[in-house]
């Protein structure tokens, strides 16, 4: 057979073909045929042709189509719809939080006015109660009661402080201010405060050190505040049994702790309630009844973290509590202040906000007369010529001198110029006593360094005057030299002497030199300037009014910046290269320093 045209077997099977993608066809196909050079015959055959739909449009694959679009199409929209509440809860939620901080805050202000306005006259009562106390006529009933006022006022104004404490970690405005030293004394001191005034025989109070001596860089009035705080609690929970104060050194992942405990066989601690107990003014159930604030171990909490150490908890209800604090034994606190020990000033006046003067002079009576017009200002230390007035100010670093000119074994004038001439004193303020008034011996005394003269006879009032304003003037200097950010150059060569120049300049560069060591060593950078740590603690302290390690921070911000408008670092790269690894430190640092984080800064100068 033969189609009669190649087009008629075209557009058939073309049609065919597109209906393939059709739903269900059915086709009749007639066909006629001839032999070639016949007629057509009048019959025809006919073929039938059915053609299915594909399955993906047969009737079950668009049903399932359906289904699958509702169902996505539901989900969608419950996904949508949950997302938009949890956006209202985690919106109130975080308004709820906020306003729970503010009221907290309003709070914690509160307490902390009326704590400042308490001060002043429980340490006005205290004063007379202490008087009374001393007094041989009063009578033993009444002394009684007296001791027994002293003992409630005494805890009172610890009550006080401690929320004042408080108020300082929580506001970040405490300082960590580290010594090196035997911290295995401390506590011994505190656990024999307690043992002696541990009145409850049901109690028995133990104190077990491992060793003698655990040389450590640890805050005293930090470290006591915590142990204070845990030893109060243990004591007003417990009615009877054990509470035991150790100290111990203990490994753990390879790196050394110094651990304090304190334990006790008291009322303990609920599971639920420890996650929660350094929580402010969170109380348990259990004891909800003893009287507190809940502010204790938030306290303890944050003075911990202050120390950079941990606490853990251990505790079973009716069974006792054990409070665990791990302090780094090698840390050394790079950026926390340092208190030189080596001075031979007690740390209770180091820490008095008296100046140290120095009084040189032969004639007892003028000596006497000076230093009791000026004690009750200032701490007094006098010396009975100029050697031995060299001694005492090359060993104590007295904050001003005053001296005679005219002394045996060495003069004023000597005196001065060896101050002047040395490293470590050059930045003192000289002050000669003179009963000589001629230009050229005040031209003699300026040109050995002296910073003022005053002409015998003199009055205390006007001495005290001319003490009192280069202390000022000096603290005015250092105050500059702190407050200027970027430590210009102009003002320091301005503002000191041309040694105090010569040193600021040394030590810059040393620690420059040093700036990737992320703990600088000091001691290191006392021995290259050849002085003792605690001569350069009191220098720098001094020149700038910062300690050590606030001054080598200073140092690193300083170069953090000029990395930062190189623009050729990016943050934690220059964080790495001034020796503040922790990023989150150095963008701290460097907004306490400049008053915005470096990004911030970066955008205000472009």
């Amino acid at each position: 057979y033969k189609f009669t045209t190649f087009t008629a077997n075209y557009q058939i099977i073309s049609r065919l073909n597109n209906d393939l993608y059709r739903t269900h066809v059915n086709y009749k196909l007639h066909i006629k045929a001839r032999y070639k050079n016949q007629e057509w015959q009048t019959n025809y055959s006919t073929l039938f042709i059915s053609i299915n739909p594909p399955f993906w449009l047969s009737w079950w694959a668009k049903l399932i189509y359906i289904v699958s679009i509702a169902t996505i199409t539901f989900f969608i929209i419950k996904s949508y719809k949950k997302r938009l509440q949890l956006r209202s809860s985690l919106s109130l939620e975080k308004e709820k939080a906020q306003k729970q901080q503010e009221l907290n805050e309003e709070r914690l202000r509160f307490y902390t006015n009326i704590t400042h306005e308490l001060k002043t006259p429980l340490t006005l009562i205290l004063g007379p109660l202490e008087d009374l106390q001393c007094d041989s006529r009063i009578q033993e009933e009444h002394m009684k009661k007296i001791s027994l006022i002293h003992k409630s006022t005494i805890r009172l104004l610890n009550l006080v402080t401690q929320i004042l404490e408080f108020r300082k970690t929580e506001t970040q405005n405490k300082k960590l201010c580290v010594i090196e030293g035997n911290i295995a004394e401390k506590i011994q001191e505190i656990g024999f405060k307690y043992k002696e005034l541990n009145r409850n025989a049901d109690i028995t109070f133990d104190i077990i050190i491992d060793t003698d001596k655990i040389h450590i860089y640890f805050d005293q009035e930090v470290i006591s505040m915590i142990v204070d705080n845990l030893l109060s609690n243990a004591f007003k929970y417990t009615y009877k049994g054990n509470i035991t104060l150790a100290l111990r050194s203990v490994t753990v992942n390879d790196i050394g702790y110094t651990e304090i405990e304190i334990a006790d066989t008291g009322i303990g601690i609920s599971q639920e309630d420890i996650s929660r107990i350094f929580e402010r003014y969170y109380q348990t159930n259990i004891r909800k009844n003893i009287p507190g604030f809940g502010i204790g171990l938030a306290l303890v909490k944050n003075l911990v973290d202050l120390h950079e150490g941990t606490i853990l908890v251990d505790s079973e209800p009716n069974v006792g509590s054990s409070f665990r604090v791990r302090l780094i034994t090698n840390n050394s606190y790079p950026d926390a202040i340092h208190i030189n020990t080596n001075l031979k000033v007690p740390l209770d006046e180091d820490k008095s906000s008296k100046s140290i003067v120095l009084v040189v002079e032969d004639e007892r009576d003028i000596r006497d007369y000076i230093a009791e017009s000026l004690m009750g200002f200032y701490d007094v230390l006098v010396a009975d010529n100029g050697e031995q007035g060299c001694q005492v100010a090359f060993t104590s670093i007295p904050d001003i001198v005053i001296s005679d000119i005219m002394m045996p074994v060495k003069d004023g004038i000597e005196l001065c110029r060896e101050i002047k001439n040395n490293i470590a004193t050059s930045h003192i303020p000289v002050i000669l006593l003179t009963a000589k008034d001629t230009l050229q011996d005040k031209t003699e005394g300026y040109d050995a360094g002296a910073d003022s003269y005053v002409t015998k006879p003199f009055s205390a009032s006007l001495l005290k005057s001319r003490v009192a304003n280069l202390l000022e003037g000096r603290k005015k200097i250092a105050s500059l030299i702190s407050s200027s950010t970027h430590l210009k150059q102009s003002i320091i060569k301005e503002s000191l002497n041309k040694i105090d120049n010569e040193f600021i300049e040394r030590i810059t560069k040393i620690i420059e030199e040093n700036l990737m060591d992320e703990k600088i060593d000091v001691p290191t950078i006392a021995q290259e300037l050849s002085m003792s740590y605690s001569s350069l603690y009191r220098k720098i302290k001094a020149l700038t009014g910062m300690s050590t390690g606030e001054f080598i921070r200073k140092l690193r911000l300083r170069k953090a910046e000029q990395l930062l408008l190189s623009g050729k670092y990016n943050i934690s790269e220059i964080a790495h290269q001034v020796g503040l690894n922790s990023v989150s430190y150095f963008r701290e640092c460097f907004k306490e320093e400049y008053g915005m984080s470096p990004s911030e800064y970066i955008k205000q100068l472009k």
